[in-house]
């Protein structure tokens, strides 16, 4: 490796790590250096390269930091500190010479008595900030150090020093693991970095962090809150190989986690779970009964039934599939209550679902999150919410209504009970054969499993044809049958097309969307919503399908580079956050407006990530402007089921196919065609969709929640 020295004359380009400079030597270097200062002397370690249009650069692997010792090096290095401007910088220089340095960090009353301008006070804050510098580029040399070669993200040493300060590296020699405390590194990147260290394979530090990473990995993936300690030694075998050796008890003590009756729960989950449990009890210890009745003329039998008895307690479950009457009976129960006088909140999960329900109920419905009030934190570089509302101040209303509540998951359930007053009546809508809730939990069913009071709509009312046919004969596990021809208003409206071409399905799907769709009047891009149960394997994943109809529908798109977007996509967001003033909803949709490319692209041939890209979401419409790098968006012309529950769109088009394997099962054809309200085609191999139905089970979560319910631990 090459060796070049020289102090930074301009930085062109400096964030998450990476710097683009020019010494003043007149070099251009290229390389990741976390806190680059002009006028500090480096010295590089690395390789020259010839860029074909931007000529000759040098991109250095490793670097450290020397101190200047001439005294014009010395000069540019203090103009860094407070209240020295170049020319208090000129005095200083020309008052101590080539020990400017030493006298400005260790003597600062000598300064102040030799430069006119600067009191002692100012002085001692000069000779802090240089030390306070010194020190910092010490730190951030030694976590280089420690890290490089183990593929860590570069926004991991800037977010070390952020969070542990210069005691950063001493705190990751004791304990590597500290390392998945910062967002995007996990265990097996923190396990990585230990083991390079020298740490041992079968000490405590290890054994800890590796039965947490399973928990945690098990609640993102399987959705499960807790698990056996038999099967968490059979997780901790695959993973690291080593048994658990009481180091769930270790961990219970330390408040990590929590113990009970041989399960074992990461504790902010364990603690969710039991909060929601007593909530419900709570509400359930003394009945409502209401000094009113409601209007039960034109429902039938099953929907009498949930209006009587829903006067009867403070919290009740509405369930039922499509078809049903759910919401012609939810908006009958409302009506009801409003005549009464009664606050009524509406929410839904999703901006979709909210604006469906306020369409249907005919009352203003915010998502659950904008109902509570978020206030957004950010803690070890993550962005974290609390809510206004919760059990110091409860919510505004004598009714709160929640639909689409198979998608709430254990964390948010808390949020919500914990905003509902003791007595307000909390009236739970949801379809408990649709997928469970993307993130821990299955509240919805373990509430109903407890026993809450509650009443499932079975009647088919509305005639919507064979999608409604084809949903109740899937959740009953009954043959499916499609219609033999395309013929919405006589009720033929779920088509299959058989092909067993992957290649051929895409092309099938794509003109579908683009020709046979609109020529019905349907809008390509908002009116059909193509779903697949997978994000990114097979061809038929949302990543493949997005590509051929991004193609295929915004051509003239402007690339917007680094990205897979094109200005006019439809994209998605898939993480609760605020983004400057606005806050966006996992789940929200909208258009990729605009982006900005001001310094499109500088002399160095290297693309700043730092554009903003501006999109105009809808329901409710506002206007984001999100970073380049590290956002959380994706294109939406094909979703995930599991992204599009919680919402229905005119025409629903879902590839079927073997390759999805076990992953494919009846939740997920139910909740599928159920996103559907006009049209539903179903393109693949009509097998693997006959599988799927007989396939159960492999959805279940493992969770206390209903136990709790009912036996009060």
């Amino acid at each position: 490796m090459a060796t070049l020295q020289g102090a930074i004359d301009t930085v062109t380009f400096a964030r998450d790590g990476f710097l683009i400079a020019r010494l003043l030597s007149g070099e251009t270097i290229i390389g990741n250096c976390t806190d680059p200062v002009a006028g500090q002397q480096y010295e590089f370690r690395g390789q020259w390269t010839d860029h074909p249009k931007f000529g000759k650069q040098f991109k250095f692997d490793h670097y450290k930091v020397e101190l200047p010792q001439d005294t014009d090096g010395i000069r540019r290095y203090i103009t860094r500190a407070k209240w020295v401007g170049p020319k208090t910088a000129r005095q200083m220089v020309e008052a101590f010479g080539e020990a400017t340095l030493e006298v400005l960090k260790n003597d600062p009353h000598r300064v102040a008595d030799a430069i006119s301008g600067i009191t002692l006070q100012r002085a001692q804050t000069i000779s802090g900030i240089l030390q306070e510098q010194e020190e910092m580029e010490a730190t951030i040399i030694e976590l280089e150090s420690l890290l490089g070669g183990h593929r860590i993200p570069k926004q991991t040493i800037p977010a070390l020093v952020k969070l542990f300060g210069s005691d950063a590296p001493a705190r990751i020699r004791r304990n590597p693991y500290l390392l998945t405390e910062l967002r995007g590194i996990g265990f097996i990147s923190a396990d990585r970095v230990a083991l390079g260290m020298g740490f041992d394979r079968q000490g405590r530090a290890r054994l800890k962090a590796a039965t947490l990473h399973v928990l945690q990995d098990m609640a993102d993936t399987r959705g499960h809150t807790c698990l056996p300690l038999d099967k968490l030694e059979d997780c901790l075998q695959n993973l690291i190989g080593l048994p658990s050796d009481g180091v769930a008890l270790e961990l219970s003590q330390t408040g990590h986690v929590a113990l009970q009756d041989e399960m074992i729960a990461l504790a902010d989950l364990a603690r969710d779970e039991k909060y929601v449990a007593g909530s419900v009890r709570m509400l359930l210890e003394k009945d409502a009964l209401a000094d009113f009745e409601l209007a039960a003329d034109g429902l039938a039998d099953d929907q009498k039934a949930a209006v009587r008895r829903v006067l009867d307690h403070r919290v009740f479950i509405l369930t039922g599939g499509p078809g049903t009457g759910k919401t012609f009976t939810l908006r009958r129960i409302v009506d009801g209550f409003a005549a009464q006088g009664y606050r009524i909140l509406l929410a839904a999960p999703t901006g979709k679902a909210a604006k469906r329900m306020s369409e249907m109920i005919g009352r203003e419905a915010s998502t659950i999150h904008r109902m509570l009030g978020p206030e957004p934190s950010e803690a070890n570089g993550e962005v974290r919410f609390s809510f206004h509302y919760g059990e110091i101040s409860p919510l505004p209303a004598d009714l709160v209504v929640v639909d689409e509540f198979s998608m709430v998951d254990v964390s948010l359930a808390a949020s919500l009970f914990r905003a509902v007053a003791p007595g307000t009546r909390l009236l739970i809508v949801g379809d408990h054969y649709q997928l469970p809730s993307v993130g821990p939990g299955s509240v919805l069913r373990d509430l109903l499993a407890a026993g809450v009071p509650s009443c499932e709509l079975t009647e088919i009312k509305r005639n919507t044809g064979d999608i409604v046919l084809a949903c109740h004969a899937i959740k009953e596990g009954q043959p499916v049958m499609p219609s033999p021809q395309l013929t919405p208003d006589e009720g033929l409206n779920f088509r299959h097309i058989e092909e067993s071409d992957p290649h051929q399905i895409q092309e099938i799907i794509r003109e579908i969307v683009t020709v046979r769709m609109p020529q019905r009047g349907y809008d390509p891009v908002w009116d059909i919503q193509v779903i697949s149960p997978m994000n990114e394997k097979t061809l038929l994943s949302c990543l493949h399908i997005n590509e051929i109809l991004q193609a295929a529908l915004n051509p003239m798109g402007k690339q917007v580079k680094g990205t897979p977007f094109r200005l006019g996509d439809k994209v998605i967001q898939r993480k609760n956050e605020s983004i400057g003033e606005v806050f966006v909803v996992n789940g929200d949709q909208g258009t990729l407006t605009f982006y900005d490319d001001q310094e499109r692209r500088n002399r160095f041939g290297v693309q700043p990530p730092t554009f903003k890209l501006q999109v105009e979401f809808q329901d409710p419409e506002r206007q984001a402007h999100i970073p380049m790098k590290d956002h959380h968006l994706a294109l939406a012309y094909c979703l995930t089921i599991h992204k599009m529950q919680g919402s229905e769109a005119p025409v629903v088009i879902i590839p079927v196919h073997q390759s999805f394997g076990a992953f494919f099962n009846r939740e997920i054809v139910y909740t599928a065609i159920s996103r559907a309200r006009d049209i539903c085609i179903t393109v693949g191999q009509w097998g693997a969709l006959e599988a799927a139905v007989d396939r159960v089970g492999n959805n279940r979560r493992i969770t206390r929640l209903a136990e709790l319910v009912k036996g009060g631990g």
